[in-house]
């Protein structure tokens, strides 16, 4: 019966465990949800969208209603009557013809800034995922480093323990003991840094979550990611420009930094136009009827009017030739600052593969550097017990191998970075858009 209920709270202990583990897509749902800066960028996406509609709303007719009442001081005389007060209301209805383009050109400029709003949106939906991302593998990191620096700091334990037997048959300085001494401490040293470094990441995540706190996260194996990092691997420099080209493509079309500077160039066509306007009439059609009466007046008189309102601009022409001058400046601004852009963009997408794939390569070396140090620490601590080699032999070696196993976790953490940041230069979220690329 004890049995079976210590099995019962095992499971009960696990599936407690495993609630509190947040995986990487669960970080993600979590940071489009809550981040203030995303809220805040979806507030003014709908702020824009309400103002195309106004500005839609310019185009059609405007009507407004009108009502008065007078009182008299004195009675007034009206033709043969004596009036104390009078009342009148109506209605006017203007409905633009002509402006010079203004109205219809801002209708569109209002839709181009509502386009822009929405690329905005999505590019910081894209850099949020990508900095969760980041966040993430900074945590899952610095725990791994946390880790190894347990490891390192049990082993230097024992290889004290093992000096200390020695020191103590008389086969060991008093010297080297104190070389192991001197390591371990600077081994604990290193543990508490690396686990202050490792409980800041997670706080650092929690805030941009948006969360209390950050029990685990969910391991991120590097056997998944193990066919990318050999294809990636076994590729030289020179093969990388078929997908250089694949990638420069989807970025062309999909990031939203040059979406955002092509809008601008139309926007600033239409400015153009508008300053041009100007210089042409503005035509509006209205039509207006009203009814009024004095007090001594039993039914109301009717009066309606329809006309036709012209307006033609003859001063100030200079200030009007200044605007356009000004939105002429403003578009070759724009078409330049494109160009920059589009240059930007392509050379940070060729540096960013060329990173991933740098970064692939450094997780393989970095990988046989660990298994390498490993062998060799292994055997050299093997040799130390029998009392064949010196300690500053075993220490050297030791430290190696701590270095490998450093170097090793960070070259894999610096790869799942560097592919994060190329997918937002892409301007997609979708992993298996890049892996397509990389395994064609």
């Amino acid at each position: 019966m004890k049995q079976i209920i210590l099995s019962i709270l095992v499971i009960l202990i696990s599936v407690s465990a495993t609630a509190q583990t947040l995986s990487l897509k669960e970080a993600k749902e979590l940071a489009l949800k809550y981040n203030p800066d995303l809220l805040a960028q979806e507030e003014a996406t709908k702020s824009s969208k309400n103002g195309l509609w106004q500005s839609y709303l310019n185009l059609i007719p405007s009507a407004n209603l009108t009502g008065s009442y007078a009182k008299f001081n004195d009675p007034r005389t009206i033709g043969l009557e004596s009036a104390d007060d009078s009342k009148s209301y109506g209605y006017s209805i203007t409905q633009p013809v002509f402006n010079g383009g203004k109205i219809w050109l801002g209708a569109r400029i209002a839709n181009d800034v509502y386009k822009i709003s929405k690329e905005s949106l999505n590019n910081k939906t894209l850099s949020t995922v990508a900095d969760v991302e980041s966040k993430y593998f900074t945590v899952l990191e610095n725990k791994n480093l946390f880790e190894i620096s347990q490891k390192d700091l049990q082993s230097s334990q024992s290889n004290v323990e093992i000096a200390q037997v020695r020191y103590d048959s008389g086969s060991l300085s008093k010297a080297e003991l104190l070389q192991f001494q001197s390591e371990l401490a600077s081994k604990e040293v290193s543990l508490i840094q690396r686990e202050n470094l490792y409980e800041i990441s997670l706080l650092e995540l929690a805030n941009f979550l948006q969360i209390d706190k950050v029990e685990e996260l969910a391991e991120i194996p590097i056997e998944i990611h193990q066919p990318t990092l050999d294809l990636l691997s076994s590729k030289s420099l020179a093969e990388l420009d078929e997908m250089i080209e694949e990638i420069i493509n989807i970025g062309e079309d999909s990031n939203p930094t040059l979406k955002i500077s092509e809008i601008s160039i139309r926007t600033n066509k239409k400015s153009l136009l508008m300053a041009g306007g100007n210089f042409l009439p503005s035509v509006n059609l209205q039509y207006s009827n009203n009814w009024s009466k004095y007090d001594f007046q039993e039914d109301y008189n009717e009066s309606g009017q329809l006309g036709v309102n012209l307006s033609v601009p003859i001063f100030p022409l200079v200030n009007n030739g200044l605007e356009v001058a000004k939105a002429n400046h403003n578009l070759k601004q724009s078409k330049y600052s494109f160009e920059s852009a589009s240059d930007a963009i392509k050379l940070s997408l060729q540096s960013s593969l060329i990173n991933l794939v740098a970064s692939a390569k450094t997780v393989k070396s970095s990988k046989l550097a660990m298994e390498y140090s490993m062998e060799t620490y292994e055997q050299m601590q093997e040799r130390f017990t029998l009392g064949v080699i010196t300690a500053n032999d075993l220490l050297s070696v030791e430290v190696m191998f701590t270095s490998a196993q450093n170097q090793y976790t960070s070259s894999f953490y610096n790869f799942l970075r560097a592919k994060s940041t190329l997918q937002l230069l892409m301007g997609t979220s979708d992993s298996q858009v890049l892996e397509d690329i990389i395994s064609n």
